[in-house]
């Protein structure tokens, strides 16, 4: 009796499988009937590419040490929506050959759905007896298929990671290795791993951020390299070499596209003040991208051995206002071989800097991106830097779109004018002060018998932004709103008129301050905000930090494990 209940139970168990299986399978043969399932095979497997390079490349897979790798591997979900988009995905090895390091068994999953495929490994490692670590090595003992590696973590770590690849990497085309914690040790305890002995001929990206290296390095020369980023230690600067150690690398890269240099530049001598002859100069034919990050003279120095396409756009950060002179004549000179600037923006950084940006064509400066020319330079202690900058320079000569910045700062408007005098449009974000009207009713005497005009004689647009119009209660007159009535009307008496005014976010100005301004100028622009200063401003408000007990918190990351997860969190098996 209970034998042949047993049987009848388990042959309905069997037809309720069979009949399951029934209907997975109509499920399937239904879902080919809908659009997307109608795409081939070959376009989902580029889509499932896409989606895992975007993960792949999420700069927090390798810059952050607390980022879960399981945030990367969300993208295995694409493979759980049917058995055609698994099946597709399985048989793109590609598509698993992106592999954020995480545990030895999800790592050797992926190796093996890989195949032959080309790798892309990105890592984070924060102790050489960690499983990461152990996962690295045994990739580096294999390196064939590597055709990109990005690590990150302590020094030393990395050093014994890269001790295991032992031999130059035919496949490998990108390398980035970064120092993400700071050293605790001297940069002369360090040694050089054997895989920064060689050349790797497919090399095209190369990386070094806060490691220590030399400019005679032999890696830092393969010929084939178009995009060179290197962030240096200032702990270090006395290993990177001679000034011709860098030129002989730079030389042997003729491919260069993009030149990334931060701290990086073999000093001058101290004592040097000017900048020397250069006695030869390199030429790099396909750079499209320059930037220059530490003193100023030595970023002047290499810029002035440098010969680059017009078109390339350059950055440079200058340190030390002993050198910031001569690193903008040798900007100034580059720039002359190039179509003249047309539009620029200004602004003066709370650290004593001056940033400066540049474009070739008429553009609005404060929504456009991709100057031609960015430049800082330190003006704190040398204050006749800005005018050089703005004028004696010469760079912005053609510039007819002009964007000032001019928070808490007072500018030597005089020399901006005099250094621009092709001005078209001015905009100027926050309170120019007293000398901004007074530099734009200067005159200037006439030529050939000529009567005197005024500055900026082309200027007809004029964009203020935060301006102070008048005090709260109209008691200074004559206040910066009469000044800027009267000058509109001196232009109008020169035949110079100014013809459109905008006016926004501008403190103590009414309607009726408006309609005066409205009389003079054929169109005003005002953003009708009624914003008038209280006759007390509250200095105190951050006093109550002074003594705050920052010393009560502790924060304490010790033993933290991204990766501590159990079972299959990603849905690989």
């Amino acid at each position: 009796m209970a034998t042949n209940l047993v049987s009848a139970r388990k042959a309905i168990e069997d037809d309720i499988l069979e009949h399951e299986k029934a209907i997975i399978d109509l499920k399937g043969r239904l879902n080919t009937m809908t659009t997307i399932a109608r795409l081939p095979p070959e376009l989902l497997s580029e889509i499932f590419l896409y989606v895992a390079k975007a993960a792949y490349e999420d700069p927090r897979a390798f810059y952050s040490r607390y980022y879960h790798s399981s945030g990367f591997y969300a993208w295995v979900s694409v493979t759980h929506v049917c058995r055609n988009w698994r099946a597709i995905a399985l048989n793109t090895p590609r598509l698993w050959g992106y592999v954020v390091v995480s545990r030895k068994v999800v790592v050797d999953e992926l190796l093996a759905r890989s195949k032959k495929a080309p790798l892309l490994i990105s890592a984070n490692v924060i102790s050489s007896e960690d499983e990461k670590s152990k996962v690295l090595k045994s990739i580096g003992q294999d390196a064939s298929r590597l055709q990109e590696l990005r690590l990150s973590g302590p020094v030393r770590v990395l050093q014994d990671v890269l001790r295991q690849f032992t031999e130059p990497s035919r496949t490998l085309e990108r390398l980035v290795l970064s120092e993400s914690i700071p050293p605790q040790y001297l940069a002369s305890d360090t040694s050089v791993p054997s895989m920064f002995q060689a050349q790797h001929p497919s090399l095209r990206y190369l990386e070094l951020s806060r490691l220590v290296f030399s400019w005679n390095n032999s890696l830092l020369s393969s010929s084939g390299i178009t995009h060179l980023k290197l962030v240096g230690r200032l702990d270090s600067q006395s290993m990177l070499g001679m000034f011709d150690h860098l030129l002989l690398a730079i030389e042997q890269l003729s491919c260069l596209e993009v030149l990334d240099l931060e701290d990086a530049i073999p000093r001058l001598p101290d004592d040097t003040k000017t900048l020397p002859t250069p006695q030869r100069t390199l030429s790099l034919p396909r750079l499209q991208r320059l930037s220059l990050s530490g003193n100023s003279l030595d970023c002047g120095n290499l810029l002035n051995h440098l010969s680059f396409p017009s078109g390339a756009r350059l950055k440079l950060i200058g340190r030390g206002g002993v050198g910031a002179t001569e690193l903008l004549r040798v900007v100034s000179q580059h720039l002359a071989r190039s179509e003249p600037l047309r539009s620029a923006r200004l602004c003066r950084m709370y650290t004593g800097r001056i940033e400066a940006n540049g474009w070739r064509e008429v553009l609005d400066p404060k929504r456009s991106k991709h100057p031609c020319i960015e430049l800082q330079v330190d003006t704190l202690a040398c204050s006749s830097v800005a005018s050089y900058l703005v004028n004696t320079s010469k760079m912005f000569t053609g510039v007819r779109n002009l964007d000032v910045e001019a928070l808490d700062h007072d500018w030597r408007w005089k020399d901006v004018f005099a250094g621009m005098p092709d001005l078209r449009i001015l905009a100027v974000t926050g309170d120019p002060q007293e000398q901004f009207i007074q530099a734009l009713s200067a005159t200037r005497k006439g030529r050939r018998n000529r009567p005197p005009s005024l500055v900026l004689p082309r200027l007809r647009i004029l964009k203020l932004s935060g301006a102070r119009m008048c005090s709260p209660d109209y008691d200074d007159p004559p206040e910066f709103l009469d000044k800027l009535e009267d000058w509109l009307i001196m232009r109008c008496n020169y035949d110079l008129p100014i013809d459109e005014l905008h006016m926004d976010n501008c403190l103590n100005l009414t309607e009726e301050d408006v309609e005066r301004l409205d009389e003079v100028v054929p169109y005003v622009k005002w953003d009708g905000l009624v914003n008038f200063e209280s006759e007390e401003e509250e200095d105190e408000e951050y006093d109550d930090y002074a003594d705050y007990p920052y010393d009560d918190y502790h924060y304490d990351y010790d033993g933290f494990d991204g990766d501590d997860y159990f079972g299959d969190p990603w849905g690989f098996f």
